[in-house]
C-alpha cells in the first residue's frame, strides 16, 4: 500500500487507476520455458484439465494462456473479456499443509496489540506476487486462484473462510480481525501488494479462490487417468485405458508445446497471444479428434452437452457413411433447437409427441438421403401451423439427426440414391 501525502490522502498510482489492460500488453516478470521437473509436470497436469473445461457447456471459457504472467490464466467472458490467473503450486506429502505464513508471507498473529514494527513480508510468499494482477491489469483481472495437490493449514482455513464470509474488513472476527490487521500492516510496510487501502486489499483477497487437494505430485499415472476419465465423460468415447491415457499425454504434450513458446514480443494483440500462448477451443477438440466446424454448428443452437452431442453425430456420420454431411447436419440441429425454444410454448403435446413420431419412422426406415429430404419436407408441411414460426424441413432434419445423437438408433442411410 502506498503512503499517504500531507494531507492525509492517498496519491494515486498507475496500479490504483482500474485501467483494464490487456493480457498481451504487460511483460510478464519471467520466462521460465518449459521444464521437466515433476512439480513442472504437475503444473501442465492441471493446465490441460483446464483447458478441457473450455469445452464444458455455460462456461464463458475463451482461452486458457500457458505460463504467462501466472501457472495458467484463463480468458473469460464476453468483450471486454477478463482474466482469471492460477497459481499451481504442488508439494509433497511429508512438507504438510500449506501454512499461514507460506501463503501470505508473514506469521499469523491473533493479539489485538500492534507490534513494534511491522513484519517483513517474505519473498516467497504465495499472495504478494498474486495480488500483482490486480495492480497490473486493474479491471481486466476478474480474480485469483490458487491450487495445490495439498491442503490448508486449520489456522489458514478459518482465515480465509473468515474473510469469504464477511462484507468488509471491520465485519471480521476478532481474532481473524487481528490477522488482518498484522496482515495489512505489513503490507503496507513493504508496498509490496501495491494496493491503495486496507478495503482494496480486504476486496483482493476475497477474490482468491483455493482449490486443494488437487491431483498428486508424486507421480504423473494418476494424472493422465484423471485426465483421461474427464475426456471419456465429455465425448462418450469408448477407450481402452491406455487409449485414454495417451490422449491424456497429448493435452499435456500440447500445453508444454505453449509454455515452451518464448518469443512473444510486448505488446501483443489478443489474436496473437492466443495464438502463441493460448488453447482454444479448436486446439482441445482437434486432440479430441472433434470437427471443430461442427462443434461451431452446434453452439449456434439451444441445445445442451453440444461435445457429447458433436461426438454421437461424428460417430453415426462415420458409421453410416455421412462424413460429408456432418457439419450440415449440426447446423440442421441447431435450427431446430432454436425453433423448439421459441415454440416450446406454443406447441402442442399431442403435435409435439406426433412431430417426433414420425421423425422416428423416418430414421427407422431403409431410405436414401434424399428420400429423408423429401420425408422431411412432407412433415414440415403437415404440422406447418404447429406454431406460430413456421416449421420447415431443415427443422425437421434437426429433429431427426436429434433423436439420432440421443439414442444413437441403428439407422440405415445410404450416401447415393
Amino acid at each position: 500500500m502506498q503512503a499517504k501525502t500531507s494531507d492525509g490522502t492517498k496519491p494515486e498510482s498507475a496500479h490504483s487507476i482500474h485501467t483494464g489492460k490487456r493480457l498481451g500488453h504487460i511483460e510478464p516478470r519471467e520466462r521460465v520455458g518449459s521444464q521437466t521437473a515433476r512439480k513442472y509436470e504437475y503444473q501442465y497436469e492441471r493446465t490441460a484439465l483446464a483447458a478441457l473445461e473450455i469445452l464444458l457447456d455455460g462456461k464463458k471459457h475463451i482461452s486458457v494462456y500457458c505460463d504467462w504472467h501466472d501457472d495458467y490464466v484463463i480468458e473469460t467472458g464476453m468483450p471486454p473479456t477478463q482474466y482469471i490467473f492460477h497459481q499451481v503450486k504442488g508439494r509433497k506429502s511429508s512438507q504438510g499443509p500449506w501454512t499461514f505464513r507460506e501463503f501470505f508471507g508473514v506469521p499469523l498473529r491473533e493479539e489485538s496489540e500492534k507490534t513494534k514494527k511491522p513484519a517483513v513480508v517474505s519473498k516467497k510468499a504465495i499472495v504478494p506476487l498474486m495480488l500483482l494482477h490486480y495492480g497490473n491489469f486493474g479491471d481486466s483481472c476478474a480474480g485469483l486462484a490458487f491450487v495445490t495437490n495439498a491442503g490448508l493449514d486449520p489456522s489458514l482455513d478459518a482465515f480465509l473462510s473468515s474473510v469469504g464470509t464477511s462484507k468488509d474488513e471491520t465485519a471480521l472476527p476478532d481474532l481473524a480481525k487481528s490477522a488482518f490487521d498484522h496482515l495489512a500492516r505489513a503490507y503496507a510496510a513493504a508496498d509490496s501488494a501495491d494496493v491503495s487501502s486496507v478495503g482494496e486489499l480486504f476486496r483482493w483477497l476475497r477474490g482468491i479462490a483455493v482449490f486443494t487437494d488437487r491431483g498428486q505430485i508424486e507421480g504423473s499415472d494418476a494424472a493422465l487417468l484423471e485426465i483421461g476419465d474427464v475426456i471419456v465423460n465429455y465425448s462418450e468415447i469408448d477407450l481402452t485405458l491406455r487409449q485414454s491415457k495417451q490422449i491424456a499425454r497429448e493435452m499435456v504434450g500440447l500445453v508444454r508445446v505453449k509454455v515452451a513458446h518464448s518469443t512473444t514480443v510486448v505488446p501483443a494483440s489478443d489474436e496473437q497471444l492466443q495464438r502463441e500462448k493460448g488453447i482454444v477451443v479448436d486446439d482441445v477438440l482437434s486432440v479430441l479428434s472433434l470437427s471443430a466446424q461442427a462443434y461451431a454448428a452446434l453452439k449456434v443452437g439451444a441445445g445442451s452437452d453440444i461435445v457429447k452431442t458433436l461426438s454421437r453425430l461424428q460417430r453415426f456420420c462415420k458409421a453410416k457413411g455421412l462424413d460429408e454431411y456432418l457439419v450440415p447436419i449440426c447446423n440442421f440441429k441447431s435450427r431446430w433447437d432454436m425453433w423448439r425454444t421459441i415454440e416450446r410454448h406454443n406447441l402442442q403435446s399431442a403435435d409435439y409427441v406426433m412431430l417426433e413420431a414420425r421423425a422416428h419412422e423416418i430414421l427407422k426406415a431403409n431410405l436414401t438421403m434424399p428420400q429423408v429430404i423429401e420425408n422431411a419436407k412432407d412433415i414440415a408441411k403437415q404440422f406447418k401451423g404447429s406454431g406460430l414460426t413456421p416449421l420447415e424441413p431443415e427443422h425437421v432434419l434437426g429433429l431427426m439427426f436429434s433423436l439420432a445423437a440421443q439414442d444413437e438408433l441403428s439407422v440405415v442411410v445410404a450416401i447415393n440414391g
